[in-house]
């Protein structure tokens, strides 16, 4: 089934990237760690759409049908979605060059706390991922890294969202 090796391949290096462990994925998204490591070897059978989609959101992705598949290559705009979408509640947005800055480096000023936090705990996985895209195209930075460096943010402003953990 061509869709359930684009689903493990996808789910495989997603899972890496977020340094999530098979457990860890398998819990977040109600699926036995058996499941997960059938998936990503390539020795599932079946897979319902109902755990599919489970799956494919916890990484940050939504399942649908589509018409012709397109690649998700444009990411040139992630950092400044992602500021939006930190900052909606506030009226002192985060800029984005902040936010990158904060992202690469670990350290973000006082007063953008609250929506560095919001982005972490609150912001779509997708958007996330996107933001990890853009900073490896833009800034070298291997998407491991951002993960680690956004889970280590998320750690050290008290985030409760179950990727982090």
């Amino acid at each position: 089934m061509p869709i359930l090796n684009e689903l493990a391949t996808l789910v495989k290096r997603q899972r890496a990237e977020m340094g999530l462990t098979q457990e860890r994925l398998a819990e977040l998204a109600g699926l036995s760690r058996v499941t997960i490591n059938q998936l990503e070897t390539g020795k599932i059978g079946n897979l319902s759409l109902i755990n599919a989609e489970q799956l494919a959101n916890v990484v940050g992705y939504g399942l649908g049908v589509i018409g012709v598949r397109k690649a998700k290559d444009d990411v040139s705009q992630a950092l400044e979605i992602a500021a939006k979408t930190a900052s909606v509640s506030y009226t002192d947005p985060i800029p984005p060059e902040t936010l990158r800055l904060a992202i690469l480096h670990g350290v973000v000023a006082p007063n953008y706390i609250p929506q560095l936090r919001v982005l972490l705990d609150e912001a779509p996985v997708g958007v996330l991922s996107d933001i990890t895209r853009q900073l490896e195209r833009e800034d070298g930075v291997r998407p491991r890294s951002t993960w680690q460096k956004m889970r280590q943010l998320a750690a050290a402003l008290g985030c409760t969202r179950g990727i982090w953990s």
